[in-house]
């Protein structure tokens, strides 16, 4: 066996314990996240393995592997607001994007003025353009 792969048991109880100690740390994050929402019964059924598992998962950003990923935080008036624009290849079943569809429908009313709201801005600003850059020729 590799003598630098070898871990001793002492080696072992550490790491172990860090993980556990870790696991305790996040667990308010979890509980927050993951199983707040949950039946306690069904939340207080996990492993400590599990939850270290699921912590693991939920700590990656599932946009890491998208070739675009743009987040933005736009102050507007007193608020505050995101905007994230995601890009890559669809790699969802088509059962998913069914079930998204019927979830998170596209033409609310909130998503049409949004869609105008980015038309009276971006046509503007095209045509402001293709006029400079004809002047500027």
């Amino acid at each position: 066996m590799d003598e630098a792969r070898t871990i001793s048991a002492a080696d072992w109880s550490a790491r172990k314990a860090a993980l556990h100690q870790a696991a305790q740390a996040h667990r308010g994050t979890i509980q927050d996240r993951l199983l707040g929402p949950m039946e306690s019964w069904v939340a207080n059924s996990f492993t400590e393995a599990q939850l270290l598992e699921l912590e693991r998962i939920l700590a990656a950003p599932a946009s890491s592997r998208l070739p675009i990923d743009l987040r933005l935080t736009v102050p507007f008036f007193r608020r505050r607001f995101f905007l994230t624009f995601l890009a890559g290849t669809e790699r969802r079943s088509a059962e998913r994007l069914k079930e998204e569809r019927a979830k998170h429908r596209l033409w609310t009313l909130a998503n049409v003025s949004f869609f105008i709201f980015l038309l009276v801005l971006f046509v503007p600003t095209v045509i402001g353009l293709v006029h400079i850059f004809a002047i500027g020729n």
